[in-house]
């Protein structure tokens, strides 16, 4: 029933009645039936007010310190469970997704330094690498997306389906990251399972530009 309690004050944005149900309270995290924990809960709704409730609150975990982009706290877990880097969270990713998918360059850089296989497959709704989470977040920084091309080592790596980042990020608008990916050797030829290429996801989806950069 606490549990209950707690995600929906979590989902009404409720900070103030969050927090003092909590208490002092800094065991293992509440998660309800899809494995999120209060924080990934309010950082993948958007609940604002009790986003930066938790984050003021401390002690993130190191898959909610990835989410976060909070660089000292995913030194901080490392350190005290160095195993933990390779580890799914309850939702079914790695601290590696989670830093791609939103966009945390400095998470993911160090994260990746920190002996991070951007290879280990995630096991939630879309089983997937890191790369390809990054191509459907559409908000890693340059830099941050090359280092992670380079670690993945195959820019052609293909999901369930035969979906390529070239094709996820082609299909998103992501152009930094379809520059980055044909820089790298991607196969723009390549075709999905129904026989689609990263050309004709852009065609559909709108994004011209991509699409002539891809004919």
């Amino acid at each position: 029933m606490e549990t209950k309690s707690l995600f929906a004050l979590a989902e009404s944005d409720d900070a103030t009645g969050l927090l003092q149900l909590l208490g002092r309270r800094t065991d293992v995290p509440f998660v309800n039936e899809g494995g999120e924990t209060l924080f990934l809960f309010c950082l993948y709704r958007g609940k604002a007010k009790c986003i930066e409730a938790l984050k003021q609150r401390g002690d993130l975990t190191l898959h909610e310190a990835a989410a976060a982009g909070q660089v000292a706290q995913i030194e901080a877990c490392l350190s005290a469970a160095p195993w933990t880097i390779q580890t799914l969270s309850g939702d079914g990713w790695t601290a590696l997704h989670l830093a791609a998918f939103l966009g945390n360059d400095a998470a993911l850089t160090g994260l990746l330094q920190s002996g991070a296989n951007p290879l280990q497959w995630g096991r939630a709704f879309d089983s997937n690498l890191a790369i390809h989470a990054a191509c459907a977040g559409r908000r890693l920084g340059k830099d941050a997306f090359a280092a992670l091309i380079k670690a993945t080592g195959d820019p052609d790596v293909a999901q369930k389906g035969g979906y390529t980042p070239l094709m996820i990020a082609a299909g998103n608008g992501f152009t930094d990251a379809v520059s980055a990916l044909l820089a790298a050797g991607a196969d723009r030829g390549r075709k999905t399972a129904d026989g689609k290429t990263a050309l004709d996801f852009a065609r559909e989806r709108g994004h011209a530009d991509l699409a002539n950069s891809l004919a």
